[in-house]
């Protein structure tokens, strides 16, 4: 039953995913549709990642006192309401405002349904347990988002929405009927969420997660016109191409967790925040290529791949981090992250429709370069702060 009700959490995990990372392949239909520039479509991203970044804590300590089960499902009947309503809406500014629900109800659904996830296991399978449940957000980036892209080509981007709408309301079905009506000890409040911010190395680590997440989402946002520059591709294409930058990121997220047991985290997470800067910046280098020709194609392909490992293989690296420098606080910190993640996507849209705005698709790659670097920069800091333990020393730590 426990392998049913965590597949039910991830099944969740992928509709909200698939709901939150659809519109950067849908971006283009959008702008068209409802007279706008691809540049101000980007500002969906944005109000959706900072929404999430502000409300998540809030939301959660605020619903501290409510089951878990009625949360989960409350929080994907809200967020596929809100993204059936954007299928019908006729103007760009109110589809903001639906973002900002659709924002709102993943806000509360990814970090109670992972301690959930948690709570189903036994100590020595925790982890296990969360990684079926966010597993569902990586196969997003592999199959929704593509699929997504593919349909709105083909149908509208209005179809995509009701897709994601229909994820979500079968994966509150599955979580009504099977997920266990547990009852939750009244939580903190969002000052004591805010209370661990008081280290100095917690601050910078979040502060790099903003920065990496912020690096990537500068091209992701606008991936679709980027990709279609480049290799002269058309829906199926850039489907395809979407398709292997989710399946790279499956490779990354369990690269991540591998080389931070292995290596240590100082290492691995300068080794990846480098691929991501030689990533992002190849973008602009490949526009110096004829565009379609084999060459230009065959690039786009190798960056699309390195580009998704550098980026998912931080997800582990950084929890891994956070929890070493705040054992005694692992929820508190995980949350803070999950809302770092946020803000620097929404911060990388919002840069990268500045830099669309006063430049070009191939600046992209150099704006998201840059901000790896000052990651680069952030991460040095943040390891002088605490030193690192190395893995071997990790595992002959006491429990």
């Amino acid at each position: 039953m426990m392998v049913f009700r965590l597949l039910t959490l991830s099944m969740g995990s992928f509709a909200v995913g698939t709901g939150a990372y659809v519109v950067a392949g849908v971006l283009v239909d959008i702008a068209e549709d409802l007279s706008v520039s691809v540049a101000t479509a980007g500002h969906l991203v944005t109000i959706f990642a900072l929404t999430f970044a502000v409300a998540s804590p809030v939301l959660v300590a605020a619903t501290s006192n409510v089951s878990r089960r009625r949360l989960i499902v409350g929080a994907l009947v809200g967020f596929a309401l809100a993204n059936a309503a954007a299928a019908f809406v006729s103007s760009f500014s109110l589809l903001l405002l639906v973002r900002v629900f659709a924002a709102l109800g993943a806000a509360v659904f990814t970090p109670v349904a992972s301690a959930f996830a948690a709570s189903l296991a036994s100590p020595g399978m925790r982890g296990r347990a969360l990684s079926v449940r966010t597993i569902g957000s990586t196969v997003a980036f592999l199959v929704g988002i593509p699929i997504g892209t593919v349909i709105s080509g083909y149908y509208g981007w209005r179809i995509t929405f009701m897709l994601v709408a229909a994820l979500a309301i079968v994966a509150a079905l599955g979580a009504r009927a099977l997920l266990p009506d547990v009852e939750t000890s009244a939580g903190g409040t969002f000052l004591s969420h805010l209370g661990v911010v008081r280290s100095g190395v917690v601050v910078s680590v979040l502060g790099l997660t903003v920065l990496a997440l912020m690096a990537s989402f500068v091209v992701l946002t606008y991936v679709r016109p980027l990709l279609e520059n480049l290799t002269g591709f058309e829906t199926e294409g850039i489907g395809l191409m979407l398709a292997i930058f989710g399946l790279a990121s499956i490779l990354g997220t369990l690269l991540g967790g591998f080389a931070a047991d292995s290596w240590g985290y100082g290492v691995s997470m300068t080794v990846m925040l480098a691929v991501l800067s030689a990533s992002l910046l190849s973008f602009s280098l490949i526009f110096a290529v004829e565009a379609g020709s084999i060459v230009a194609i065959l690039a786009t392909v190798v960056t699309l791949v390195t580009w998704s490992i550098g980026t998912f293989a931080q997800f582990p690296l950084q929890q891994y981090r956070l929890i070493g420098v705040a054992p005694q606080e692992q929820s508190s910190v995980l949350s803070l992250n999950a809302s770092a993640i946020q803000a620097g996507q929404g911060m990388g849209a919002g840069f990268g429709a500045l830099i669309l705005n006063y430049g070009s698709l191939p600046s992209l790659g150099w704006g998201g370069a840059l901000c790896t670097l000052v990651a680069l920069v952030v991460l040095g800091y943040e390891t002088s702060l605490s030193p690192l333990q190395s893995p071997h020393e990790k595992r002959r730590a006491p429990h």
